[in-house]
């Protein structure tokens, strides 16, 4: 295949389904937000980066209504006929497939079905959104495939769509949106509000960006994260309540001294939910502005901020991210935090270049002898966003 490398997809497509037509193959990138956890579900910023770690789909069209797909990381096969009647959630990878469909199958007609084959490079459920990646690749893929016109944010908002409405996990827009529009050494400033952003340059030269992976898995739809989406709409409609004219219409609408004089009202845990989003919408800029001017410890400082805010008010943490993050700043570590949803996953660690070597292996010794897990370490460098590789 001319153009750029692939993983590897077009040999397994070969390799699965025979040979074929020339493929045509997708991809998009994980992502690690630097800054902004929670708040893209409530009105708020965000701070992500794509990351060189990628998924990515090779695909082509069959002359009859079958579809075969292949995930290689789970070595599956799936298949089913189309058109899709009414399919029920496995709670597996090929739900995100089914639910991509689902929305396509709405945007314009499935003449014909396809084979398809999904490798990749995402860590699985570490918080580093492989499954956005997944969307956003098969979605691009897909659409191409059966010449589906649409405009970027419509392509990115379908894939939120199959994720809330068919794999059952309330997520906010952030992740998808970052694996299709990131740019390669920056970082971007999502108004999820208003759906705008700019880039910001993540340029802090001597400072690696290191993720650990806490070996702690969790399945976001069988977690806490829903739990806490509904938490945040109940202290919305508290705060309606408690302020009838102001119009409220997200979290991210209010400010610490309105909620500072809440503080007995509000039940408790609403209030810490409500007090989160709108500190972390706070560290989100000042982080933005630390940014434009290189202040590297500001922006650890910031980061490791807003860790202590999803342990102590969202509390979404874990002991074992807690020790990581710990850990991190007590040996060096500019900053540190857990990424992603909570109760599992991974943290995020700016560590000073020279030392990133000695830093990973002595945390992984510390983390083993702490937990008898492993402690997964991988370098990151913000990437580009998704693309089709085809020549």
């Amino acid at each position: 295949m001319r153009g750029e490398r692939t993983l590897g997809s077009r040999e397994e497509l070969t390799r699965r389904f025979g040979p074929g037509e020339e493929p045509r193959v997708t991809r998009a990138p994980g992502r690690v937000n630097l800054i902004g956890e929670h708040t893209d579900y409530n009105g708020g910023y965000v701070l992500p980066f794509a990351i060189d770690r990628w998924t990515e789909v090779a695909l082509w069209p069959r002359r009859d209504l079958l579809v075969k797909a292949y995930a290689q990381a789970f070595e599956e096969e799936f298949g089913f006929s189309l058109p899709l009647r009414d399919p029920t959630p496995s709670g597996g990878w090929a739900d995100y497939l089914l639910g991509i469909l689902l929305e396509l199958a709405g945007r314009g007609e499935l003449p014909h079905g396809f084979e398809v084959v999904i490798v990749g490079n995402v860590p699985l459920g570490a918080g580093l959104s492989s499954s956005a990646s997944l969307e956003v690749a098969l979605a691009l893929g897909l659409s191409r495939l059966y010449g589906i016109e649409l405009g970027d944010l419509d392509l990115v908002q379908l894939c939120q769509r199959a994720e809330n409405t068919f794999v059952g996990t309330s997520c906010g827009i952030m992740d998808q949106y970052v694996s299709y529009f990131a740019r390669e050494g920056t970082a971007l400033l999502l108004d999820t509000r208003a759906l705008r952003h700019r880039y910001v340059p993540l340029d802090l030269p001597g400072v690696a960006f290191l993720v650990i992976d806490s070996s702690v898995r969790r399945a976001l739809s069988q977690s806490g994260y829903n739990d806490r989406r509904r938490e945040c709409e109940e202290a919305l409609h508290w705060l309606q309540r408690a302020f009838p004219d102001r119009g409220i219409a997200t979290l991210s609408d209010v400010t610490e001294e309105d909620l500072e004089p809440l503080a007995r009202e509000m039940p408790a845990h609403l209030w810490r939910r409500a007090l989160h989003v709108v500190q972390e919408n706070t560290r989100v800029l000042s982080t933005v502005a630390a940014l434009e001017r290189g202040d590297a410890e500001e922006v650890g400082r910031l980061v490791s901020a807003s860790h202590a805010s999803l342990r102590d008010l969202y509390e979404v943490s874990t002991p074992e991210l807690d020790f990581l993050v710990e850990w991190g700043l007590a040996h060096g570590a500019l900053g540190a935090r857990l990424v992603g949803g909570g109760f599992g996953g991974v943290t995020l660690h700016l560590v000073p270049e020279g030392e990133a070597d000695a830093y990973v292996a002595a945390l992984r010794q510390a983390y083993r002898r702490k937990f008898g897990r492993e402690a997964r370490a991988l370098e990151v460098r913000p990437g580009p966003g998704a693309k089709e590789l085809n020549p």
